[in-house]
């Protein structure tokens, strides 16, 4: 219980921010299309928030170095919050895709500084319990946040007072702890050759997580409003239920999936996963005109398969790392998913209006799951695994804002 005591105000702040991304994650699509933004325009803004989060994430570790964890949190997230009140006051899709560019870094800065904190501050017993924690209340939070703004209008100026009021509220249990500060963390890069060459279905598979997870979910809430027309509270409503089935899926079939790699090649639980999410996005893609009830139950299922799969991206990784490279490892995935966010938003833009069907952006993810399961099943014939008792145990992963990977378990 002392782990948990001294990592409780980094905890909260997580769950702060992610009430806060969540209405974000909702509102901002949205009220692009409101502002008459074409969802191929719209994918290429939340591409841009990638990569606003790609130069966050490549400078973070200098940002702690140089000023601490405490400092970086609270300048990025006064930074953020002034932003997502700035997104009323610019209500065009440029200002916005600037705005975006700025929220990405900062949230990536936000994300490193506690996450970094974290793992220098919990002790390696505690680490895999304590990150689990974490993870659960944070992608709860990410759930929970949409359904605050649901039944509002996107460019009413309640849900971006909302998303200010999380971040600032972010700001109290960082800046009030009486914890002291980790000492500042090291930067070794682990080039993306030597990742490759280390685990190339590891970065596929990750890499994969990135374009299908960030462009899907980035016009999942547009697709919502028009699949789920009779949801209560109007276009966010729908958009807070989907995306929360989605979430709902994911965080049920981690931990499951998760156990079962530990025991049975990683490539062939990824394969069935992204076969699992192949098959219920096309039946989301095949059939849009699906009653509501059933459209949950599909968006749960694919959450389920596409949601889960980069965790064990990143422990095939780490099975075959040494340990004093895991942390540039992980690292080094991190950035290989947001290069995947980049390239993700903007094809699934494209996909949305194909002209022969309404649920392009699911057959998008459909071929590229059949892609992954693919290619995951070919490398496993290609080369053998590592021996079980050579393998790290699977902890809870996901593709957050991290830079230093330090809150995994297994890094040093």
């Amino acid at each position: 219980m002392a782990d948990y005591r001294n990592v409780w105000a980094l905890i909260a702040a997580a769950a702060f921010l992610q009430l806060g991304g969540g209405i974000l994650g909702v509102v901002t699509p949205l009220g692009l299309e409101v502002l008459g933004v074409q969802p191929g325009l719209i994918g290429v803004i939340a591409a841009c928030h990638a990569i606003g989060f790609m130069a966050g994430a490549y400078t973070a570790s200098n940002a702690v170095i140089l000023f601490g964890n405490i400092r970086v949190f609270s300048a990025a997230a006064a930074v953020c919050g002034a932003s997502v009140l700035a997104m009323q006051l610019a209500l065009d899709p440029w200002g916005w895709t600037v705005i975006r560019m700025v929220q990405g870094a900062a949230f990536a800065w936000m994300f490193a500084s506690i996450e970094s904190w974290l793992g220098a501050t919990v002790s390696a017993r505690s680490r895999g319990s304590v990150s689990g924690f974490y993870h659960l209340i944070a992608k709860c939070a990410l759930v929970l946040g949409p359904f605050f703004v649901a039944g509002l209008a996107p460019i009413d100026f309640r849900p971006y007072l909302w998303c200010a009021i999380f971040l600032c509220l972010s700001l109290l249990p960082v800046c009030l702890t009486r914890r002291g500060e980790p000492p500042a963390p090291s930067s070794d890069p682990f080039t993306l050759r030597r990742l490759f060459d280390l685990a190339p279905a590891a970065v596929i598979a990750v890499f994969l997580a990135g374009v299908i997870n960030s462009g899907t979910m980035a016009l999942l809430p547009i697709y919502a409003g028009v699949a789920l027309p009779d949801a209560a509270g109007g276009s966010t409503g729908a958009a807070a239920l989907a995306a929360a089935a989605a979430w709902i899926g994911g965080l049920i079939s981690q931990w499951p999936a998760g156990r079962i790699s530990d025991m049975v090649d990683r490539r062939i639980v990824i394969a069935f996963m992204a076969g699992i999410a192949g098959a219920a996005a096309l039946v989301l893609g095949l059939f849009p005109g699906l009653p509501t009830t059933y459209i949950l139950v599909a968006l749960g299922v694919w959450g389920a398969g596409s949601l889960s799969f980069y965790g064990i991206g990143v422990a095939h990784a780490i099975d075959r790392a040494e340990t004093n490279q895991i942390s540039r490892v992980m690292s080094g995935l991190l950035f290989v998913w947001a290069v995947g966010s980049v390239v993700g938003p903007p094809l699934s833009g494209v996909a949305f209006r194909l002209p022969f069907t309404q649920g392009g952006l699911f057959l998008l993810a459909a071929i590229l799951s059949g892609v992954l399961m693919f290619v995951m099943l070919l490398r496993r014939a290609r080369r053998k695994d590592v021996p079980k008792e050579a393998q790290e145990r699977w902890n809870i992963t996901m593709p957050t804002m991290a830079t230093s990977g330090e809150i995994d378990p297994r890094t040093d």
